[in-house]
C-alpha cells in the first residue's frame, strides 16, 4: 500500500523543507544485505525511506533541501536520493554550504582558523581561492532545481568558531558580491545544467542589512529571494524585507522566496498567508514559499527524541512541536509483545513497535538504536513537522477544516498584519 502524501496540500500551502542530512539520503540505496540482514521489520523495505519516491510504503513528499556544504567534492559519488531521484517529478532546492562556511567545517578551509586574527589574509584568500566557488556551483548546477547562491553569512561576526570572525561586515558583503559575480558569468558552463538561484538577503543590525540589500540586489540573474538572519528570523524582519522587495518591484518575475532555519507550526501558516498575498499583488499564481529546518534530524539523533504532532487550540503554546525520550528500556529487548507509539502517530511508528525499533548491543550499551532504526525516527520525525505544518494551515485556509476558534489571537492578528502590510 502507497503512503500518504503531502504533494496536494502544498499546492497550495508554503512548503515545509527537512533539511536532508547525507546519511538519511543514502540509507535508502544501501545493501540491503547489510541492514538487520536484509529482514525490516513492518515489512518496510530500505527504498521506503525515500520520501521523494512517490511508491513509499511510509510517506511522499516530492520537495527536498540539500546542502553542497555536506560535501568534499562537485559531485554526490555515492548515490543517493537526490542524486538517483526522477528530475521530472520532483523539486530540490540546493543550499549552497554558506553554514559550513561560516563554521569554518569545509575541508578546503579547514586551516583557516589558525589566521582567523587576520582578517585581511582570510579576505584575500578567499578571493584567490575560486575553486570553492567553482565546486560548490557545480555541485547545485548538477542536482538542484532551484538553489542559494553563496553568501558569507554575517552571522559569522559573532561567531568564536568561525575563521572569518574577524573580517567586518563590509568585508563579507563584498566577498558575497564576489560570488554573486562568479555565479552569474558561470553558471551551467561546467554542467550542461544550470538551476534556478535565490538571491540571499541578510541583516545582523547596524544597517547592515540595508548595505547588504544594497550590494545584492545590483544583480538580476537570480530567479527569487532566500532570507536568513535577521531578514528571516521572525514575521516582522521577514515582512519588512519582503515588503521592500515588492515595493522596489523585485518581485514582478520572482519565483521562489525560501525562509532559512524556521520551521514553527505558525510560521507555517505565516508563510503560506505570505505567499497567497504575494500571489495576489503580484499577479504571479505560480509564486512559490518555503521555509526549512534540521529540527527532526537532530532531536532523532543524539537525543532520540521522537516528535509529536501538536492537538491545536486556541493556546499558543500548544502551537508547538513536542517531543519525548524514545524509550530504550532493555525489557523491549526480551519482550514476546508488540508497543506502539500510539502518543506519537507516524506511519512508521503505526508499522513498527517501540521493541522492534531497538536492537541488542550488549549489557553496557545505552544505546539500543543501530543506524536503520535511526534514520527511522528521523523519518518519523520528518512526516511528523510536514503533518503539524499541513494541520495548522488548514486550520486557518482551508473551506471545509477552517476553525478560528483554535487558532490563537496572536497568530490571527499577525495574519491580519501580513495582508495588511503587502497590499496597502
Amino acid at each position: 500500500m502507497i503512503g500518504e502524501s503531502f504533494n496536494a496540500a502544498y499546492e497550495d500551502y508554503a512548503i515545509y523543507l527537512p533539511s536532508l542530512q547525507q546519511q538519511y539520503a543514502r540509507l535508502p540505496l544501501a545493501n540491503p544485505a547489510t541492514i538487520r540482514n536484509g529482514q525490516l521489520p513492518g515489512a518496510l523495505e530500505l527504498s521506503d525511506l525515500n520520501y521523494l519516491n512517490p511508491s513509499s510504503k511510509l510517506w511522499h513528499c516530492k520537495y527536498a533541501l540539500y546542502s553542497a556544504g555536506q560535501f568534499s567534492s562537485s559531485r554526490i559519488t555515492q548515490p543517493d536520493i537526490v542524486s538517483t531521484r526522477d528530475r521530472n517529478a520532483t523539486v530540490v532546492l540546493g543550499d549552497s554550504g554558506g553554514y559550513q562556511i561560516g563554521k569554518g567545517t569545509l575541508n578546503a578551509t579547514a586551516d583557516w582558523n589558525k589566521d582567523a586574527n587576520k582578517p585581511d589574509v582570510i579576505f584575500n584568500r578567499w578571493l584567490k581561492q575560486p575553486s570553492i566557488r567553482e565546486r560548490m556551483l557545480r555541485w547545485l548546477d548538477m542536482y538542484s532545481d532551484y538553489a542559494m547562491t553563496l553568501d558569507m553569512p554575517l552571522w559569522a561576526l559573532n561567531d568564536k568558531s568561525s575563521p572569518f570572525r574577524k573580517l567586518s561586515a563590509q568585508q563579507l558583503i563584498d566577498l558575497s558580491v564576489e560570488n554573486l559575480r562568479f555565479f552569474d558569468k558561470n553558471g551551467g558552463k561546467q554542467t550542461g545544467s544550470k538551476a534556478k538561484y535565490l538571491n540571499v538577503l541578510q541583516d545582523v543590525g547596524g544597517g547592515t542589512g540595508d548595505a547588504w540589500y544594497d550590494a545584492v540586489t545590483q544583480f538580476d540573474f537570480t530567479s527569487g529571494w532566500a532570507l536568513g538572519s535577521a531578514t528571516g528570523g521572525s514575521i516582522d524582519g521577514i515582512m519588512h524585507w519582503v515588503k521592500r522587495l515588492l515595493d522596489d518591484k523585485l518581485l514582478d518575475n520572482c519565483e521562489w522566496i525560501h525562509v532559512l532555519g524556521v520551521s514553527s507550526p505558525p510560521m507555517s501558516v505565516y508563510l503560506t498567508a505570505l505567499q497567497r498575498t504575494l500571489r495576489t499583488a503580484t499577479g504571479n499564481e505560480k509564486l512559490r514559499v518555503s521555509y526549512d529546518s534540521s529540527s527532526p534530524f537532530q532531536y532523532a539523533g543524539k537525543h532520540k527524541q521522537v516528535a509529536q504532532v501538536p492537538t491545536y487550540t486556541s493556546d499558543m503554546k500548544t502551537w508547538a512541536i513536542p517531543t519525548f525520550s524514545f524509550d530504550q528500556n532493555p525489557k523491549h529487548l526480551s519482550s514476546t509483545h508488540k508497543t506502539y507509539m500510539t502518543q506519537a502517530l507516524s506511519p512508521a511508528t503505526q508499522k513498527v513497535s517501540v521493541e522492534e525499533f531497538l536492537t541488542v548491543k550488549g549489557n553496557m550499551s545505552r544505546n539500543l538504536f543501530d543506524k536503520f532504526s535511526e534514520q527511522l525516527l528521523i523519518n518519523h520525525n520528518m512526516y511528523v513537522y510536514h503533518r503539524a505544518a499541513v494541520d495548522a494551515c488548514d486550520l486557518v485556509f482551508d473551506d471545509a477544516k477552517r476553525d478560528y476558534s483554535k487558532v490563537p489571537e496572536k497568530v490571527q492578528k499577525n495574519l491580519e498584519k501580513i495582508e495588511q502590510t503587502l497590499i496597502a
